[in-house]
């Protein structure tokens, strides 16, 4: 009824802001009040009536210039994201950090690579990445020299927030690595996990252009999580919000200026859920 796609429609139900000329359908198909649908106020005298001239500006606006829609949507989402979050204190001068010396290497996570958080891209033939060290590659030797096997992966989505270091080398270690992350909790649930630094803002602001993401072989991808994943013939791997609809895999940003991507699922080489996340 609304003109567009189930997976689109459950978007909007577990985090976006749909565009204004959306919510104006839902409002009018499922016969609710608009404010009720941007603010979550539901008393009689909070409801707004259609000829509101608020709703009239904003119709007329959309009428007479609907590449409106774009900056009027972005408007509405700053105002919705606004809503959400009570005012903040004044800031408050930090309490100095006194250095300590890094946690020993055994419980330290190597930086392996990069991770993109924009559109895949793919090589235009399979020959043109022929010669290629391939991500994959890095981390099975890495996975190889784990000590003992992982166990099953667990969520940390209820477990506090633990500290780590970042730990740079002057110079490679055995595996041409420069850089760890000081992680004695998830090293030792994960003695196989490896890190990516992300490069772009797809999935901002929940993961941001430089964070470090942290996978592991034994930690597969999750419904509905992050995750970095590798399809066939891609140029490197992306980190999105992972999905899987039958033999469809949904690769979806939290940037809303990027489209999700759909892929068939064959095309899916390995996807890894996003552990934790460590911003520098």
């Amino acid at each position: 009824m609304l003109g567009i796609s189930p997976s689109t429609y459950e978007y909007y139900e577990s985090s976006r802001v749909p565009p204004a000329e959306v919510l104006v359908k839902i409002a009018d198909t499922a016969g609710v009040d608009l404010r009720w649908l941007l603010t979550g106020e539901s008393h009689p005298a909070a409801r707004v009536p259609a000829d509101h001239p608020a709703l009239q500006r904003a119709a007329k606006m959309l009428a007479d210039h609907p590449d409106a829609a774009a900056p009027l949507a972005a408007f509405l989402d700053i105002l919705a994201a606004s809503l959400k979050f009570p005012p903040k204190s004044p800031p408050t001068e930090a309490p100095a950090v006194t250095p300590v010396p890094p946690a020993g290497k055994d419980t330290w996570i190597p930086v392996l690579g990069r991770s993109a958080a924009g559109v895949a891209a793919f090589w235009a033939s399979p020959e043109d990445a022929r010669g290629v060290t391939k991500l994959e590659q890095i981390v099975e030797r890495h996975a190889r020299k784990a000590r003992h096997a992982a166990p099953a992966a667990a969520a940390l989505a209820d477990e506090p927030a633990q500290p780590v270091q970042i730990v740079t080398l002057n110079k490679p270690d055995a595996d041409d690595v420069v850089e760890f992350i000081a992680a004695g909790i998830l090293r030792a649930r994960w003695p196989d996990a490896f890190a990516l630094r992300i490069d772009g803002d797809s999935m901002s602001p929940d993961i941001r252009h430089g964070d470090l993401v942290i996978l592991s072989p034994s930690a597969p991808a999750a419904e509905g999580k992050p995750a970095v994943a590798q399809l066939a013939d891609q140029i490197g791997v992306t980190c999105k919000l992972f999905r899987r609809e039958g033999e469809t895999v949904h690769l979806v940003p939290v940037n809303e200026q990027y489209a999700p991507q759909r892929f068939p699922a064959s095309r899916l080489a390995w996807a890894l859920r996003v552990l934790a996340r460590v911003r520098p």
